[in-house]
């Protein structure tokens, strides 16, 4: 697996699921949204800092991605944990950087068919703080 696989299932598959460490060191595995543009994948924290992922990110503990159907992790937390996954590194993207717009539009139109709640809180001014560059390890 390489991260050229990581980008292939972020941008080609609806719900993915990012698996971050608890405090203890058990992976737990969340299901979220992902966005590429051009060529580069973007997550979200659509409940911002209260998200317990994005609290495992800035915490700085290891990060990876479910290389399938990240929905797996809606229903079966523990199944998602036992298909491949691979590491990467999230970094920050400024709010008011040029690529949040792209970003945000890349949402509506990958999610188009979602409720339009869903759509709205990824694209909030909370959300929109809380976006992540995925990047190789």
């Amino acid at each position: 697996m390489a991260y050229d696989d990581v980008v292939t299932v972020l941008d080609e598959t609806q719900v993915v699921a990012i698996v971050t460490t608890r405090r203890g060191g058990e992976p737990a595995a969340t299901a979220i949204w992902s966005m590429v543009v051009d060529g580069v994948p973007y997550v979200r924290s659509a409940y911002g800092e209260r998200s317990w992922w994005y609290k495992h990110v800035v915490a700085g503990r290891p990060v990876a991605f479910v290389l399938g159907d990240g929905s797996l992790a809606e229903r079966d937390r523990a199944g998602a944990l036992e298909l491949p996954r691979e590491r990467v590194t999230l970094t920050p993207v400024p709010a008011d950087d040029p690529v949040q717009a792209a970003i945000s539009a890349e949402v509506k139109r990958k999610y188009a068919g979602s409720e339009r709640s869903a759509i709205d809180a990824t694209n909030s001014p909370e959300a929109v703080a809380c976006t992540f560059r995925v990047d190789p390890v």
